[in-house]
């Protein structure tokens, strides 16, 4: 089972977050598989994924560099199918907001960051489920860069973390059932 089908089955938040690291990893090797074979899976030893697996995995890359490439998403955008699981988490979200008091509260807290987080993007999202994912994402981002990432920020970070690991969870349970 390949890692993203297992953050799949996990965590939903943590593979659609996965998947965009993935997506951006794809165009940073220029959509090239041999660089991504080389850079990415020849760093990995042996005794952590055989050969067979390396296969694999190197067989998933190119499924994604062919989808990528087929929804014209060269320079920026996510996949179609990866955005499907946001819509599903966003319509998730909806649904709770009306039923579940938890996680009210707990949108209700994040609901400033939010707010700033969608006003920041001047018009590129209007989801306050994306707007969590991105800011989680964006704060990746940095860290692998070197960054320092504000207090404050980490803060607003850390609700849109709390609002999606309740969706997760929910999600999980509405997906297992």
């Amino acid at each position: 089972m390949l890692l993203a089908d297992k953050k799949k089955q996990e965590n939903i938040s943590e593979y659609i977050i996965y998947m965009y690291q993935t997506e951006l990893l794809i165009r940073n090797f220029d959509f090239d598989p041999e660089k991504i074979k080389i850079h990415v899976l020849g760093n990995i030893p042996d005794e952590k994924m055989d050969m067979g697996k390396k296969e694999e995995a190197l067989n998933w890359y190119k499924s994604l560099i062919e989808a990528m490439q087929s929804e014209g998403l060269e320079k920026e955008g996510h996949l179609a199918s990866v955005q499907a699981e946001v819509d599903k988490l966003s319509e998730l979200s909806l649904q709770l907001l009306t039923e579940n008091e938890d996680y009210q509260a707990v949108f209700n807290a994040a609901r400033p960051a939010i707010r700033a987080n969608i006003q920041a993007s001047e018009g590129l999202v209007t989801n306050p489920v994306q707007a969590c994912l991105n800011g989680v994402f964006g704060l990746l981002i940095a860290r692998m860069n070197g960054k320092e990432v504000p207090e404050e920020i980490q803060q607003q970070i850390e609700h849109f973390g709390n609002v999606l690991s309740m969706l997760s969870h929910s999600y999980r349970l509405t997906e297992n059932s």
